[in-house]
């Protein structure tokens, strides 16, 4: 049975890449495997001096659990096989790692996200991915900019 990774961060882009991904589960019959990643404090530890407090980082991962949860339940509803994946890190790397580690035959992902300074690196997390990944990686327009909009 193919496994497909979904990206998501709950952006614009992320939905629609995750609305691809189901229908690509559904016709190719393939197991779904949802990632959210956050930014993690350097070093994996809180208790360091670091950038963002105790109270953002878990806002971020929370908000990130349900933006996966919010998807698993879409997936059920379909009658789709999924697994969630709640990792703190890089998210470029994250989506590599897990594509490597599931097996994965098929990466969908959004063009841009809600990561820092989006304007400035637009794509860069989805361009790491192209780059690196073991298999095949489906990048999904922007809906704004795929509609005429300009973002």
């Amino acid at each position: 049975m193919p496994t497909i990774i979904a990206a998501t961060d709950g952006s614009p882009s992320a939905n629609a890449a995750v609305e691809q991904a189901l229908a690509e589960a559904r016709v190719s019959d393939a197991t779904l495997d949802l990632v959210g990643a956050w930014s993690a404090p350097p070093n994996g530890t809180l208790g360091a001096p670091t950038y963002m407090s105790e109270e953002v980082f878990y806002a971020g991962r929370d908000s990130i659990a349900r933006i996966l949860d919010d998807a698993k339940a879409r997936a059920a509803e379909g009658g789709i096989q999924v697994e969630t994946h709640l990792v703190a890190g890089n998210a470029a790397v994250e989506i590599c790692r897990l594509a490597e580690k599931r097996h994965a035959d098929l990466i969908v992902m959004g063009s841009r996200g809600h990561g820092p300074l989006a304007a400035a690196l637009l794509g860069s997390v989805a361009t790491h991915v192209v780059r690196n990944a073991h298999c095949p990686v489906m990048v999904v327009p922007d809906p704004d900019r795929a509609n005429g909009h300009k973002a």
